[in-house]
């Protein structure tokens, strides 16, 4: 349930962004073409069953991968996992400015924040905003395309779609970032037309009022949120700490492994630069981290509810464990890679194909035997 919460969230996450920069890459146009756009792609998002969805899928999924950070027996799998956390947690300090002058403002002060105000106090008024808005883009874009990418890349359909995919996350970003440049030129050009920068003092008006207030609310947030952060790790310090059991992991073609329990059999051969597969990132979807437990079964504690739908669904043997998921409980265990470390994401997917046809024909067999 925690896996699909935050994929679900995620996705209603990613809607949302993709359809902000679609609207940004309209300033190339025109700013009026900006807030046309604006109105069609992120309307969806401003109605009274559009907003608060937007809102609980953004605590469910900050929640949720601060749930994982306390519940992960090692911190990060590899590089690419510690990156991602990192964006992750660099987000809530990215987007808090942009967050308090679009959504916190205008709730305080009832005024309209339309995109000539918001170009306007990042090309003109605080333009340092303006670099860490940019800054932001970036961070969660390259966020939400990893964490999509982890997803999507160990499902059947992958295939068909991973060449189209390609172009739109390097497309969307350029374009956006392309469309806020021209649109702060076009503010630029036009700042000595009373009648087109009306819109900006009133706002400025309206804002000159609750500045400190706003200041001060987006210090304790940031205070907040630095401290829930601290909180977690150290809980999850205090969770691990302890003396534990010693484990023995025995693969057949080597090598040997022996450390003190509490973390997984993947964990504990990525600890050791053993190589394995883990193409979902360690989260229990996709199954590439497969093995075969020849030695030990006992050992492990039992598989849980992710790790028994996995099996199932990958239609894997009896004898079978996720590496990313079973967790060895003292003693020894003897294993084998079900899939070679090496394996790419296109072979484990032709993989994955050649075993559905297979099963599909196996399953027609028996009826056309009948029907004969």
């Amino acid at each position: 349930m925690i896996s699909r919460l935050r994929i679900l969230s995620g996705l209603v996450l990613f809607v949302f962004v993709t359809g902000h920069l679609l609207t940004l890459a309209f300033g190339l146009y025109s700013i009026g073409a900006m807030e046309s756009a604006g109105r069609v792609l992120m309307g969806p998002f401003g109605n009274p069953v559009g907003g608060p969805l937007l809102i609980l899928s953004f605590f469910v999924h900050a929640g949720l991968g601060l749930w994982t950070v306390f519940w992960r027996n090692r911190l990060f799998s590899n590089w690419a996992d510690a990156g991602q956390a990192a964006l992750g947690l660099a987000i809530v300090p990215l987007l808090l400015p942009h967050i308090m002058g679009t959504v916190v403002g205008p709730a305080m002060t009832g005024a309209h924040v339309d995109f000539k105000w918001v170009l306007a106090v990042y090309w003109m008024f605080v333009p340092h905003l303006g670099i860490q808005q940019v800054l932001a883009l970036i961070v969660i874009w390259v966020h939400a395309c990893y964490g999509l990418f982890l997803w999507m890349q160990v499902q059947k359909w992958w295939g068909r779609y991973a060449t189209f995919s390609y172009p739109f996350a390097v497309i969307v970003p350029v374009a956006a970032l392309l469309g806020f440049v021209e649109s702060g030129k076009i503010l630029i050009a036009n700042s000595g037309d009373p009648e087109f920068m009306a819109p900006v003092r009133e706002a400025a008006a309206a804002y000159g009022s609750v500045g400190d207030t706003l200041n001060q609310i987006q210090s304790q947030v940031l205070w907040w949120y630095a401290a829930l952060v601290v909180v977690i790790l150290v809980a999850r310090a205090i969770r691990l700490w302890g003396k534990r059991p010693k484990i023995s992991i025995t693969y057949r073609d080597g090598p040997t492994i022996e450390r003190t329990a509490g973390v997984s059999l993947l964990e504990t051969a990525q600890s050791m630069d053993t190589a394995h597969a883990a193409l979902c990132g360690a989260r229990g979807r996709c199954g590439s981290c497969a093995v075969r437990v020849l030695e030990g079964h006992e050992n492990l504690e039992p598989p849980g509810r992710t790790e028994t739908e996995t099996i199932a669904r990958r239609s894997l043997p009896d004898g079978v464990r996720l590496a990313c998921q079973a967790m060895p409980a003292g003693g020894a265990v003897t294993v084998e890679r079900v899939f070679d470390p090496t394996i790419s994401p296109v072979e484990y997917q032709e993989l994955l194909r050649a075993e559905t046809l297979a099963a599909r024909d196996a399953d027609a067999a028996p009826q056309s035997e009948g029907a004969a």
